[in-house]
């Protein structure tokens, strides 16, 4: 009887040493998130650059740029996302000042595209 203890035991256990499945991520999430995330050190409300504040985007939604005659984000339109502009360097083309955002580091084109679509479809969560 022992013996049958032991062995379910053992058939029990082996459940046991499987990793948690991965947490189900959002298309933001798992490629953006950590994007603008990390131009928060400049960008949040108690910081020099607080107007703009990337903690949260979706509090940019529909907010005029102080820049140009643009919205911050436009959902569905990257293209009159000043936001987009900054991040892919054409913010002189689209009639702003400054410089491309991020300084510290500039982001891929493929993040860029990513960005761009993410705002086309309406910024999903």
């Amino acid at each position: 009887m022992k013996g049958w203890f032991a062995i379910a035991l053992w058939v029990l256990s082996l459940g046991c040493d499987k990793e948690a499945p991965p947490e189900i991520q959002t298309a933001y999430e798992r490629d953006l998130s950590h994007k603008l995330f990390a131009c928060t050190g400049c960008h949040q409300k108690d910081s020099p650059d607080g107007e703009l504040d990337l903690t949260d985007p979706w509090t940019l939604v529909d907010v005029p740029s102080r820049q140009v005659d643009m919205k911050l984000i436009e959902p569905g339109n990257h293209l009159r996302s000043y936001l987009w502009h900054k991040v892919n360097g054409s913010q002189s083309i689209a009639g702003g000042l400054g410089r491309r955002m991020p300084v510290s580091h500039t982001w891929t084109p493929e993040e860029i595209e990513l960005l761009g679509q993410w705002i086309d479809l309406g910024m999903p969560r």
